[in-house]
């Protein structure tokens, strides 16, 4: 079977990092079961993609405006999509509110039923861009789809919501594989934030936790990884402040499709993200074999407390510092949750029962 996924923005700082992951995954796994399979997306210009069996097209994007993907266009992208889908590839759109995916899932429209992910990202939303989108694009993708994918029993009642009618929505987990990561040299101090720079993210949160843990003459060494998304000058300012310099640092973005080798070099991966539909660094840190301290406010967290492969907390400065503490002084530990996790990845977020069912959708007529 042919199989075409349309993914918003790849880009050298990783920036739109999560549903490319997720597509790169899925993808793989499609190909690995004898699918010929396509990635289409916008791009920077710079990045560089390849992930194994799968063909990629990257469509340099331009901007109507300023900030944010919204404004992102992919010039011939839409129209790759819909030779695709006339010559009969299964589409699979992972659909946010910008001018890449939402053209490209309505130029398909004519030949076939795609489906349709959000991954959290087409909720309810009052501001003025947002309901113009909706209005004129996101109600008639999502009830054209073929089937909607969640992530959450909440995400799909937003996209419900959205829509303003009855579709058909599913939810679905989120998969990986685990790594193969033994030839990558552990740092056994390195705590690792790595997310964007938003404040959804908490990397406030990372640095006092971190403060907190050297005023405890713990020897640690705590790295922020990723794009600046407005909190990066007051992280920069948190370090001066409190000297921590020698202990903190920014190292800056990672390219796409690097974040699992970049976490296995770590020995705990910190997460202090509030309001997530399901963060997929936690399953790359799972991949990777990094122990992973998160916090209790999102989708993943219920599913890592049923398996214990996580430390899960309320996400204070001083839970992650006692959390991170315990990690460090508790080998047994550390390797019981990193056995947990694998177990995990090879049940609740198996990518194998993940492309099983996108191959049944896919094949529906």
């Amino acid at each position: 079977m042919k199989i075409v996924h349309v993914v918003t923005y790849v880009s050298e700082d990783g920036a739109f990092g999560g549903p490319i992951a997720v597509a790169i995954a899925q993808l793989e796994e499609l190909s690995r079961q004898g699918h010929e399979v396509e990635l289409l997306a916008g791009w920077d210009g710079k990045a560089k993609l390849s992930p194994a069996g799968v063909n990629v097209r990257l469509f340099k994007v331009r901007r109507l405006r300023r900030g944010g993907f919204s404004g992102l266009f992919a010039p011939g992208l839409a129209r790759a999509a819909r030779a695709h889908a006339k010559a009969g590839a299964a589409i699979h759109v992972h659909l946010a509110r910008d001018l890449v995916t939402m053209p490209a899932a309505l130029a398909v429209a004519s030949y076939v039923k795609p489906v349709i992910q959000t991954h959290g990202m087409v909720m309810p939303d009052q501001r003025l861009l947002a309901r113009m989108l909706d209005h004129i694009f996101t109600k008639a993708i999502l009830r054209h789809a073929r089937r909607v994918l969640t992530l959450t029993p909440s995400e799909s009642q937003g996209v419900k919501d959205v829509a303003n009618d009855s579709i058909a929505v599913e939810t679905i987990a989120n998969g990986l594989r685990a790594k193969d990561v033994s030839t990558r040299a552990r740092r056994t101090n390195e705590i690792l934030f790595l997310a964007r720079l938003h404040p959804r993210k908490r990397v406030l949160a990372f640095g006092e936790m971190c403060k907190i843990l050297v005023q405890s003459d713990v020897p640690v060494r705590c790295v922020v990884v990723g794009p600046d998304e407005g909190d990066l000058p007051r992280l920069r300012a948190f370090i001066s402040e409190n000297s921590l310099d020698q202990h903190l640092f920014y190292e800056g973005v990672l390219p796409t499709g690097d974040a699992i080798g970049r976490l296995s070099e770590a020995a705990v991966y910190v997460l202090p993200s509030t309001g997530e539909v399901f963060p997929m660094t936690v399953l790359e840190a799972l991949a990777a074999g990094t122990p992973v301290v998160t916090t209790s406010s999102s989708g993943i967290a219920p599913h890592l407390v049923a398996l214990e492969a996580a430390e899960v907390n309320d996400g204070t400065p001083e839970d992650l510092a006692s959390a991170v503490l315990r990690l460090l002084d508790d080998e047994p530990r550390r390797a019981q949750l990193v056995v947990n996790g694998r177990v995990g990845l090879a049940t609740k977020f198996s990518i194998e029962a993940v492309v099983r069912r996108l191959e049944s959708l896919y094949g529906e007529r």
